[in-house]
């Protein structure tokens, strides 16, 4: 087995793991077991249990379609980029929702994985899109432009799509949250 097969046979077996029916222990040993690896062929794999969950979330990413961002920064116009973005993150969470639930929870539960966070990144995609419509539209102001983003972020974060999803589709919560970002960049 090549090197990239055991990579990714290990990546599966995390994403198993965390993706089990109730309580789902997720150890460098419980992932190696998963994979049938020694624990040691994991570290080597991805030097440690956060390199391990950055591999996943990046997997993750892949699969839930994050691909299509760049449409956001290549969409004519800045509101079309912005719906796109949130139209990408809705759908990320949609289709992994137990499992980026269990990669949140781990984050909060281990500081190490907190780093690990990907939150960061689609805050700087929003600050983009932010920072052009204000040039394209004068809105948001620059002074308002920092308080937007943070609001930007919070609308499309897991935990907002958690919130909203509880008894409607994707779509349906990529509809609610495109008028709230309309709205909060329309004032």
């Amino acid at each position: 087995m090549t090197a990239a097969e055991t990579r990714r046979r290990i990546v599966d077996a995390a994403r198993a793991v965390l993706s089990r029916p109730g309580n789902a222990t997720f150890t460098v040993d419980s992932v190696a077991a998963a994979a049938d690896v020694s624990r040691m062929t994991v570290y080597n794999q991805f030097g440690s249990k956060r390199g391990l969950v950055e591999a996943l979330s990046d997997d993750l990413a892949i699969r839930g379609g994050v691909g299509r961002l760049p449409d956001a920064f290549r969409a004519g116009e800045t509101t079309a980029g912005l719906e796109t973005l949130v139209e990408v993150f809705t759908g990320l969470w949609a289709r992994e929702r137990i499992l980026v639930r269990r990669l949140r929870a781990l984050a909060l539960l281990d500081p190490d994985l907190a780093r690990s966070n990907r939150d960061e990144r689609r805050r700087r995609a929003i600050g983009v899109l932010v920072r052009r419509l204000g040039v394209e539209t004068g809105r948001p102001a620059p002074a308002d432009q920092q308080a937007a983003i943070d609001l930007l972020l919070a609308l499309t974060s897991f935990e907002t799509y958690e919130n909203l999803a509880h008894d409607r589709s994707a779509e349906a919560v990529a509809r609610i949250l495109i008028f709230a970002a309309r709205r909060l960049l329309a004032s």
